[in-house]
């Protein structure tokens, strides 16, 4: 399994040895998602998610609208297909699916990403965005935390409100989080997933 979250609801829904099951967290492609000094940070939030009932957007939407009060200039960046451009709220707008140059192109630009998801098995674009050095306001909910660490700010993803709040807080505390967020990243590499499996298979034909 991918999380020690997930691994935790499969051992108590399905009854195995805990011994039997193992969590091995995924990668990052460092070499792609990275930071880029020279590129500017922008006035917008990112989300890529698709609008699945899980990604909780419509609390985002409430919750962009009380930020936008006080920063009226900020706009909501969306990724992912399914969204209908016209019936977004003023200020947000969707690029659609994107490829991953422009994902990583938005990673860096991003003043921050907000990730409310309501379940996460693991939750990849949190880890990819901080790899790019891109601050991260996420939900606590799933294995969020267990990604993210103290490299983000956490929020109640069902309270627009503490969404809010976290977001302003990820953008005061921009300079900080980027720093924590790549070193955080560094720790979640495709070699050390592959090895992770290797222990697995290893023990397995051992036993």
């Amino acid at each position: 399994v991918i999380s020690e979250w997930v691994k935790e609801r499969v051992v108590a829904r399905l009854g195995l040895d805990p011994e039997r099951v193992h969590a091995i967290h995924l990668g990052v492609d460092h070499e792609r998602f990275s930071p880029d000094a020279a590129v500017a940070r922008e006035p917008f939030l990112l989300y890529p998610a698709r609008p699945w009932p899980h990604k909780n957007h419509a609390r985002l939407f409430e919750a962009f609208a009380l930020v936008r009060r006080e920063r009226p200039h900020l706009t909501l960046v969306l990724t992912g297909v399914g969204h209908d451009a016209d019936a977004l709220p003023e200020g947000i707008e969707t690029r659609g699916g994107v490829s991953t140059d422009e994902l990583v192109s938005l990673y860096r630009r991003a003043s921050a990403l907000v990730f409310p998801s309501l379940y996460e098995g693991f939750g990849l674009p949190p880890l990819e965005a901080m790899a790019c050095g891109c601050p991260v306001a996420a939900s606590n909910a799933g294995s969020l935390p267990e990604v993210v660490g103290d490299a983000a700010v956490l929020f109640d993803p069902h309270d627009p409100q503490a969404i809010a709040a976290g977001i302003d807080e990820a953008l005061g505390r921009a300079g900080e989080l980027a720093s924590r967020g790549i070193e955080r990243a560094e720790r979640f590499t495709w070699d050390a997933t592959a090895r992770a499996h290797d222990r697995v298979y290893e023990a397995v034909a051992s036993a």
